[in-house]
């Protein structure tokens, strides 16, 4: 591996922001870690840069433990949300700033600096000033500017944040383009779950300071280990209720049963409380029938979300547009294979403390 975290930890005062927390990276890899705000993966990440240093643990790159190195001993570069791009230099001068602080030949700074402008789309823009390019040119002068120095890794930290939606797409297939092609790590802090999808080889799940689970991005969202990454990752119907006896089913109450997977898994939880998760888009949505209500329809491009009254209960589906016809008021009857639940213990807050 690349990369070698080993249980990496940061503590603020009597709060651990950072537990226990080891993770392997390959060369190629671009990986995202992913939560909610506080749960520590931009302190991981200003770890790995040597901008924090761990109350425990060690940082690895390449082999080498750069734990107690300074940032700029560390051959790694950082992007963060706001473009710190100097309004007073132009988009030439902001790209050489790295190089000039490491001294390098004037010859070799234009070499870099034309290939940097070329990667970038930037050639043509090299006598502008900041304030005269678009949020999107101002972010690929940001990226070019980590970039030029031909680090060991880049680390990201919501540098997308501040983008409309349009561009921030854009910006997505423009930078997962770029690590592919320079072939080093991209280490990319989000709590987006959209943009650790669409960019990433695999995906850290962080809450509370802890890794839940660190994985392909296919398998966080078709297998989530646990009921965090359920709910937090796409958008799901949440079920409580007691497993049968020999872990067949789920009444989730109302006289609502979910049929489940017999395996080891159910099998553990039977005769107990537990809760389920079903994906929106796993739920089929069909007219003509008494089951459900359509309470209200979300217009989502492609897709529409139908909020449904079953006897009381909230339910979401989501499905294409063109699949049916509905309407507010329609009477329609949900189902989903028994493949599509993903059941856990009752979950309980994560309380940290040194």
């Amino acid at each position: 591996m690349y990369i070698k975290l080993e249980a990496i930890s940061k503590a603020y005062g009597g709060l651990w922001a950072v537990d226990r927390i080891s993770m392997d990276i390959g060369r190629d890899e671009f990986i995202s870690l992913l939560g909610p705000s506080g749960s520590g993966k931009t302190t991981l990440l200003r770890t790995i840069a040597g901008l924090e240093r761990p109350t425990r643990g060690r940082v690895l790159i390449d082999g080498a433990d750069v734990t107690a190195l300074p940032p700029h001993r560390r051959g790694v570069a950082m992007v963060f949300q706001e473009f710190l791009l100097f309004p007073h230099r132009t988009v030439a001068e902001n790209l050489c700033f790295p190089l000039q602080m490491m001294k390098m030949p004037r010859a070799e700074i234009a070499e870099r600096l034309k290939w940097i402008a070329g990667l970038m789309a930037l050639t043509g823009l090299e006598d502008r000033y900041p304030s005269q390019l678009s949020g999107g040119q101002q972010q690929r002068v940001a990226l070019g500017r980590g970039l030029v120095g031909r680090p060991k890794a880049l680390l990201l930290d919501e540098p997308l944040a501040n983008l409309d939606r349009e561009l921030r797409q854009e910006m997505e297939v423009e930078i997962r383009r770029h690590q592919r092609e320079l072939g080093i790590p991209f280490i990319y802090v989000t709590h987006n779950q959209e943009e650790a999808m669409s960019m990433s080889d695999r995906i850290a799940v962080i809450r509370g300071g802890r890794v839940e689970d660190f994985a392909g991005r296919a398998a966080i969202y078709d297998r989530p280990r646990t009921a965090f990454i359920a709910q937090f990752i796409g958008r799901s119907n949440r079920f409580e209720g007691t497993v049968s006896p020999d872990g067949s089913a789920m009444d989730a109450g109302g006289g609502l049963r979910l049929a489940l997977v017999p395996g080891a898994r159910t099998a553990s939880f039977a005769g107990s409380r537990a809760q389920a998760y079903i994906k929106t888009e796993k739920m089929s949505v069909q007219p003509n029938t008494v089951t459900c209500r359509i309470r209200d329809i979300i217009l989502r491009g492609a897709y529409c979300d139908y909020l449904l009254d079953a006897g009381g209960r909230e339910i979401f589906a989501s499905r294409p547009r063109s699949e049916a016809d509905l309407a507010r008021g329609d009477r329609v009857t949900v189902s989903w294979p028994a493949e599509a639940v993903d059941i856990f213990e009752p979950d309980t807050p994560r309380e940290l403390a040194a």
